[in-house]
């Protein structure tokens, strides 16, 4: 047989490579890719496993090898840590060949590369940054070690198999199909000693291994599938799944339900046609096909059935056989079925890839309002401040938008480990489900008789509360008042402690009733600059509510100030008052002096820290941008279970830059972004009125805001800085632009 050009099989590998590579993109982490971001971040070796065990319920080796990569500098992106998880992969094409190859010949290896190299649905998989990439290699390395191991058993041959199955089970449970079904083909007649050897040998250690695994591991994982699908709204038959699983095969997970379907019964044919002739001119290694292919695929289906936990990239450990065996088969068929069969595949494979690649720029999230509860916490909480998330969902959202915020992350089951943490005594933030607020009273009690403020709260579907819990102050220094105001509600003392967290003003009143008082009133607490315009304020009814309050009996209120980000250092005044309980503010109950507000001292402001990046920055004038956040926000409205684009409305662009002053008296940049249409400039969050200017060295932080078409595309964002401007790239689109067809067999929204 005339021998395949090696340039040809390099071109190959180099365009599989490519296609592959050209998913790797600089985007945040999505769904369960959020989980193993901040699983790997947050954990030391001991706690990622254990974390696992508790909430994921997967095998380890795949997190485990993250958590070292992400130890070396480079990698620390999320970016990056999508390319290791690649490079770790490429070896699948090239164990493909080689297996295909030693089948089947050199045709049959050329003829696989070309169906692997434009595949979109395998290309997904390789930029997916869960266990699939790893799962995949080492699929291909357990078939290649054990056709070696078959054609001249040896106890290393053997030896080699089992650890690339021990690998393969401990990176994906659903390898333990096909570590089953090659320990069955090395089993097959004629009955060798060699050949035992090598099989029970291979066997054994992911066996021993698995069963050793499987005593701490399996019934928590099991549980952790039954919770997570009690009611998954989807219960496909085994029929429905293989239709899910060849449509997507050929498409991709992105492509339009109609384009897949008409694809796939286009690759069925062609398929078919080629079966015919090759059966009669003979398939090398059915059985190896029929058992590496088949039982994969069966345990798929049967644990889809039976746990209705089903995606199609689950039958990864199925899809290296299943591919082998298509290129067996179109190596034996003739030449115009070969050429259309690789012709088809590769165009139906560009286009889903094509459609995976702009999918990928407009990920949609699981809810929408998470944007809303990111931005809350970006504009909140300082570096180092501990957040506390009560549910999964809303790590997903943390760390899709902000993967690299330097917060203290902590699951409200790791009871231990958030403990720890506030020995430091910082602030504390949850992020908790109100629906389940009964699950807070753990952190309740081990913070009591801190200054606790709810910040924020977000209805159903985001169904998320903010709540903030500053430590008292140890040593208030008090300072008498003596003021009445009208309804017989008395003001006697007020201390201002000027030694907590930066950014931090903690406020404490000392109020009593001098008689009974039948209206509810609300006690403001408020932030001014030195012109006495307002900056920030608390507003909220004393602990006990006034008409409860019992005359004589003094009660003591804490209050919080977080002063914004935007406030340079200084001195500025704190000012009291009181008015009726939902009525705006006012009016105001006035003091025995005429006042409708009470001076309660001057506090020195301390700004709260701002986030920096490692890197340099962007030089911009006077000033030096350390940190730049662009986040695109689209309204959507809810009906029943799903999520709908709210049809002409705008996005809302929110930008949030930290910077460094190089000159004095440097002034807030300006903000624009260009679009497609031109360029629009940016709100600053603010009150323009302000004159802020900043010293030498001080690092200040600022939001800006605006609104656009969901028609547009922002390009560029132009920071218009004091002696100077920077542009930096800010490529976005709406999410309003993409119509997700989710009709498949049934609802699978991913592959």
């Amino acid at each position: 047989m005339r021998r395949s050009p090696i340039g040809m099989i390099h071109a190959l590998l180099l365009v599989a490579w490519a296609l592959a590579l050209a998913l790797w993109r600089p985007a945040p982490a999505h769904n369960d890719e959020a989980y193993v971001l901040w699983a790997i971040r947050t954990h030391d070796l001991p706690g990622l496993i254990a974390t696992g065990l508790r909430l994921d319920g997967q095998p380890p080796l795949y997190p485990l090898l993250l958590w070292g990569i992400q130890h070396f500098p480079p990698f620390r992106p999320v970016p990056m840590l999508y390319f290791a998880s690649l490079l770790v992969a490429f070896p699948f094409y090239p164990l493909m060949f080689r297996l295909a190859c030693s089948l089947g010949g050199e045709r049959a290896g050329m003829l696989l590369l070309a169906l692997l190299a434009f595949n979109p649905f395998l290309a997904g998989l390789m930029m997916f940054l869960r266990a699939y990439p790893l799962t995949l290699m080492l699929s291909a390395l357990t078939l290649w070690l054990v056709a070696r191991a078959g054609r001249r058993p040896t106890l290393a041959r053997g030896l080699a198999w089992g650890l690339a199955g021990l690998a393969l089970l401990f990176t994906f449970y659903y390898g333990i199909f096909l570590i089953a079904a090659t320990f069955v083909w090395l089993l097959q007649q004629p009955v060798e000693d060699r050949r035992w050897r090598a099989a029970w040998l291979g066997a054994a250690l992911p066996g021993l291994a698995g069963a050793l695994w499987a005593y701490f591991a399996l019934a928590p994982a099991v549980a952790i599938v039954i919770r997570h699908q009690g009611n998954p709204g989807i219960h496909p038959s085994p029929l429905e799944m293989i239709g899910n699983l060849w449509l997507t095969l050929w498409s991709g997970w992105a492509a339009d339900a109609r384009f897949a379907v008409a694809a796939g019964s286009a690759m069925l044919l062609i398929l078919a046609w080629a079966l015919i002739p090759a059966v009669c001119r003979g398939l090398p290694a059915p059985g190896f096909l029929l058992l590496t292919g088949g039982l994969p695929l069966a345990g798929f289906l049967l644990v889809g059935w039976r746990y209705n936990f089903f995606a199609a990239r689950y039958a990864a450990v199925a899809m290296p056989p299943l591919l082998l065996a298509l290129a067996l088969i179109l190596a034996r068929s003739p030449h115009r079925v070969r050429a259309l069969a690789v012709g088809c595949a590769g165009l139906i494979g560009l286009i889903g890839l094509s459609r995976t690649i702009l999918a990928y720029t407009a990920l949609p999230e699981n809810n929408p309002w998470y944007a809303e509860v990111v931005t809350a916490l970006l504009e909140r909480v300082a570096p180092g401040e501990v957040v506390v998330v009560q549910a999964p969902w809303h790590y997903q959202a943390l760390l899709m938008y902000a993967p690299d915020a330097p917060w203290r992350l902590f699951d409200l089951n790791e009871e231990a480990r958030w403990r720890e943490a506030l020995r430091d005594r910082p602030v504390v933030w949850l992020l908790g489900v109100p629906a389940y607020r009964g699950n807070w009273e753990v952190l309740d009690r081990a913070l009591a008789g801190w200054i606790r403020t709810v910040e924020k709260e977000w209805p159903a579907p985001a169904d998320a509360a903010l709540v903030r819990y500053v430590p008292p102050p140890e040593a208030p220094s008090w300072q008498s008042l003596s003021v009445l105001f009208e309804d017989g509600l008395a003001l006697e003392a007020a201390a201002l402690d000027l030694q907590g967290p930066p950014g931090i003003l903690r406020v404490g009143l000392r109020l009593r009733a001098t008689a009974p008082i039948s209206q509810p009133y609300t006690l403001f607490v408020h932030l001014l600059d030195p012109a006495g315009r307002w900056i920030t304020g608390n507003d909220a009814e004393p602990p006990i509510p006034t008409t409860a309050m019992k005359p004589g009996v003094p009660i003591t209120s804490w209050r919080v100030l977080q002063v914004p980000t935007w406030l340079p250092a200084g001195t500025y005044p704190v000012t009291a008052g009181v008015y009726p309980t939902g009525s705006n503010g006012w009016p105001r109950l006035r003091t025995q002096t005429g006042e409708d507000v009470v001076r309660l001292g001057t506090a020195s402001i301390v700004p709260r820290p701002a986030w920096l990046d490692s890197r340099d920055g962007w030089r911009c004038g006077d000033l030096t941008l350390k940190r730049l956040v662009m986040l695109r926000r689209t309204s959507y409205r809810q009906e029943g279970p799903d999520i709908f684009p709210e049809p002409g409305r705008p996005d809302r662009l929110w930008v949030q830059a930290i910077w460094r002053v190089e000159g004095a008296g440097a002034e807030p940049p300006e903000m624009m972004v260009e679009t497609d249409s031109g360029f629009q400039k940016l709100a600053r969050q603010a009150p323009l009125a302000l004159d802020l200017r900043y010293a030498i060295g001080e690092t200040a932080t600022g939001v800006w805001e605006g609104e656009i078409s969901p028609d547009l595309r922002t390009r560029y964002l132009i920071v218009q800085c004091p002696g100077g401007k920077a542009e930096i790239p800010a490529f976005t689109l709406s999410r309003q632009r993409w119509r997700w067809n989710y009709s498949w067999v049934f609802w699978n929204r991913m592959p």
